[in-house]
């Protein structure tokens, strides 16, 4: 692959919860592996996977994703009392509609298989648009 290709090949960065051991060779990484890139590998199926602590390239088996998300009370009221001081009444409710603005807390489960067969669980943080993104990488 031509080093322009490979500089801009699409990537999906996530933030890793758990599994984050089996994506570096590097001892030291093992448990310190908190964020990730997913790229698509050199042949159809295939994933890289880079780290702070370097690439490893991984069979891509499955993702699963699991939608969740939050609002906050306290950022809803604070917003409010901020919108309510600034514009008045109609603050009041722009104010509290923005502050209660939803956080995407959803998740994923990607396996992969590594050189030796061996599949590997990592749970990521990740978005909807991160989830199909990922899932159509490694085709």
């Amino acid at each position: 692959m031509g080093f322009w290709k490979q500089v801009f090949r699409p990537r999906v960065p996530v933030a890793v919860l758990a599994g984050g051991h089996a994506l570096t060779d590097n001892v030291e990484g093992k448990g310190l592996v908190n964020r990730m890139s997913v790229m698509k590998g050199r042949k159809a199926g295939e994933v890289e996977i880079a780290t702070l602590f370097g690439q490893k390239h991984f069979t891509f088996s499955r993702i699963s994703w699991e939608p969740s998300g939050s609002r906050s009370v306290g950022k809803a009221a604070g917003g409010a009392i901020l919108g309510t001081v600034i514009a008045g009444p109609l603050g009041t409710i722009a104010g509290a509609a923005l502050g209660a603005k939803k956080k995407d807390n959803s998740t994923a489960y990607i396996y992969l298989i590594d050189e030796e067969g061996v599949e590997h669980e990592v749970h990521v943080q990740c978005t909807k648009d991160q989830y199909v993104q990922i899932s159509r990488i490694a085709y």
